[in-house]
């Protein structure tokens, strides 16, 4: 086994145990929606937090090439699935607390879930961008990035349902379109193996 295949299980335990934890949940609240209304803020959380760990995959898989077995690897690794783990969990009501309905569950937790998503897009990008900077041209990267933590950052502050609504579409339309390559991807992307689409070709003029 390679030092990156042992610490993408790491990852990939993650993975499995947010998307888990969040069916799971899920699942309880559609079971018990007769005695408290799901609402649209909470499950929309859900999603984006899925968008967002299946992009830290793929962030993870674009550092394949680097990852290597040390304690600070390992410890890193660890603290960040734990900080999504806790992310996932209180996405939705883990006790039977007096919840009337789930959006009032919503607004006492989505700080602490928008707030991680948040340190760990931040984090990772700034790691990344230590095997390569992004062009101060690259509009496509500028768009992806500042949408994801613009919008992260929204939803930390906001105190309002209607701006929470546009921040939770905004971030979760940006992390579809960065993952589809449906829409056009950065050149840093590209470099450090954020898109599994064909590289743009870059043309060459005629000396």
């Amino acid at each position: 086994m390679s030092d990156f295949e042992g610490l993408f299980a790491l990852f990939t335990l993650m993975f499995g145990l947010v998307v888990a934890e969040l069916s799971l949940k899920f699942a309880d609240a559609v079971d018990s929606r007769n005695e408290r209304p799901i609402g649209i803020l909470t499950p929309a959380l859900a999603f984006l937090l899925l968008t967002d760990v299946t992009s830290f995959w793929l962030f993870t898989w674009s550092a394949r090439r680097v990852l290597t077995v040390s304690w600070h690897t390992v410890f890193a690794g660890v603290l960040l699935a734990v900080l999504y783990f806790m992310a996932a969990s209180l996405v939705f009501p883990r006790t039977n607390r007096a919840w009337d309905h789930l959006d009032d569950h919503y607004w006492s937790r989505k700080r602490f879930v928008a707030g991680v998503m948040l340190l760990v897009n931040v984090v990772i990008t700034a790691a990344l961008m230590t095997r390569a900077v992004p062009e101060w041209n690259d509009w496509w990267f500028y768009f992806y990035f500042s949408g994801t933590v613009c919008s992260l950052a929204g939803l930390v502050v906001s105190r309002s349902r209607p701006l929470d609504l546009v921040f939770l579409a905004c971030a979760i339309a940006v992390n579809l379109l960065a993952g589809s390559d449906l829409t056009p991807g950065s050149r840093w992307g590209y470099q450090v193996g954020l898109s599994f689409a064909a590289a743009p070709v870059q043309l060459v003029s005629p000396q």
